[in-house]
């Protein structure tokens, strides 16, 4: 497929690139359209745009499985906050012997696990959040200003409906 050569939408934001793009992608000759009125950056755009607005919950649980695998307990050794070690005392990482030094890494390492497993819950609540609000948006009925809602957090309107 060629795409229009120049663009005349200059200075456009990627939100309203995807929504005029869905907006004619919903016709008969959505395809011919879309070539005629967009270059070919701006379809990359539009998809990486729309791309990035789905959650990516293989990945979410990808992470939550080597996490359910990593042993509780994580602690820096007393004495030595270069030397990770588990709940029975056993070494896991050693980070080079430091003394009483505070040890950034040896804190993130520490806290790691609990830190992933918040951060993971955080998300699935978010996205969840996210999924019921843009449910109410495509469900809408025309009391509401949907562009105005849009515009809050970037939606544009049916893009779910394009997996």
């Amino acid at each position: 497929m060629s795409y229009r050569e120049q663009s005349n939408k200059p200075g456009w934001t990627d939100w309203q690139l995807a929504r005029e793009a869905l907006h004619h992608a919903g016709f008969s000759d959505g395809e011919q359209r879309i070539a005629e009125l967009f270059t070919e950056e701006e379809i990359r755009r539009v998809n990486a745009y729309l791309a990035a607005g789905r959650p990516d919950t293989d990945r979410l649980t990808a992470i939550e499985t080597r996490l359910k695998a990593v042993p509780e307990g994580w602690r820096q050794r007393d004495g030595d906050a270069g030397l990770i070690e588990d709940a029975d005392g056993h070494p896991i990482a050693v980070l080079g012997t430091s003394g009483e030094v505070r040890l950034p890494l040896g804190e993130f390492l520490v806290f790691a696990s609990a830190d992933t497993e918040w951060l993971t819950q955080q998300l699935r609540r978010a996205w969840a959040q996210l999924d019921k609000l843009r449910d109410r948006i495509d469900d809408a009925g025309s009391l509401m200003v949907r562009t105005h809602v849009e515009t809050a957090i970037g939606y544009v309107r049916g893009s779910r409906d394009t997996d």
